[in-house]
């Protein structure tokens, strides 16, 4: 067998590797958190942004629900349906033969729609009020893509602004991201 060589390090020195190392795995793990933090503020940011996208695409479909939705649900369907109904979703009606989460939803839908409608109308305010014309452009266009009872396509939308229908693509996702602020509050910035 051969001699084993040991190298003699001091105790000096391996207290200072010891605090070199942990130092330097500290500031490893607070980069990854900062990148891990930054990751899930713009996955919130990206949710909010594609629920915003939504809800004006839904639009008309949403205003429609909450001032049409029939919740009494006896007057359309038969005892039998129900009871299946309540059997296979796990719902239970009440006296009065309503569906609660029909109706939890319809309510639901009527507060969320109100409140976009408020912030709405502060965004149409603050474009029409703007100096920029791009801003005013951008309220028309998302008015007539996704609010006016009847939809313009982007084609339309082009001809009518005389802009390119990227314009019009680029003018919806500036619209958005002022319009998630404006519904998410300070949750609905882009950080």
């Amino acid at each position: 067998m051969g001699k084993t060589r040991t190298f003699g390090i001091s105790q000096e020195m391996l207290d200072w590797i010891t605090k070199k190392a942990s130092e330097v795995a500290a500031e490893q793990a607070i980069e990854i958190y900062k990148k891990q933090s930054a990751a899930e503020e713009k996955a919130k940011f990206d949710r909010r942004y594609r629920n915003t996208k939504l809800l004006l695409e839904h639009y008309r479909d949403f205003s429609e629900y909450g001032e049409k939705a029939i919740y009494r649900i006896y007057e359309e369907l038969d005892e039998d349906i129900i009871d299946i109904i309540e059997l296979m979703e796990g719902r239970k009606t009440d006296t009065d033969g309503r569906v609660q989460s029909i109706e939890r939803g319809v309510m639901r839908t009527r507060a969320i729609m109100n409140h976009v409608n408020t912030m709405l109308e502060v965004y149409k305010k603050s474009c029409q009020s703007s100096p920029y014309q791009e801003e005013k452009r951008r309220w028309r266009v998302i008015e007539g893509l996704y609010l006016n009872k009847k939809a313009k396509s982007v084609q339309e939308i082009a001809a009518e602004e005389f802009i390119n229908e990227r314009t019009v693509y680029k003018d919806v996702k500036a619209a958005c991201k002022r319009l998630t602020a404006l519904i998410f509050g300070v949750d609905g910035f882009d950080r």
